[in-house]
């Protein structure tokens, strides 16, 4: 996603900041969470990208602990504009986010060469498409 090693911990904005589940590693500005940064779960999930007043905010990546996988834009914590959400079994899809749901235009790959083309509404098929 972005060169940790070379830009941010070379940043001045450069900290640590400790959680009961978790540690961040990144810019801080006023003891938030603001600029690029990684942070890192106990329970095998790290997202990396970029933060605004401590959410997630513009570009990231983020990786569950289950395997599946989200990368794209992020508003005030969430999924939100375009991204490419990967499940570990092989499923993909690539569209519109808003508010941490599937909605707006988008493309379902399954792992056995069905898809969907089109709306979704609330992480459902809705509206106008192509299965």
């Amino acid at each position: 996603m972005f060169d940790y090693n070379n830009v941010v911990r070379k940043s001045e904005l450069f900290g640590i900041k400790k959680y009961s589940d978790a540690i961040y590693r990144g810019e801080l500005q006023s003891g938030k969470r603001q600029g690029l940064g990684v942070m890192l779960y106990r329970k095998n999930r790290v997202y990396e990208g970029e933060w605004k007043q401590d959410l997630r905010h513009g570009k990231g990546y983020e990786r569950y602990s289950n395997g599946n996988k989200y990368e794209g834009d992020f508003e005030i914590g969430k999924a939100h504009g375009k991204g490419v959400y990967l499940w570990a079994n092989g499923e993909v899809y690539d569209g519109e986010w808003r508010n941490g749901v599937k909605e707006g235009y988008g493309v379902w790959r399954g792992i056995f060469g069905d898809s969907y083309i089109g709306e979704w509404k609330n992480s459902k098929a809705d509206g106008y498409g192509v299965h």
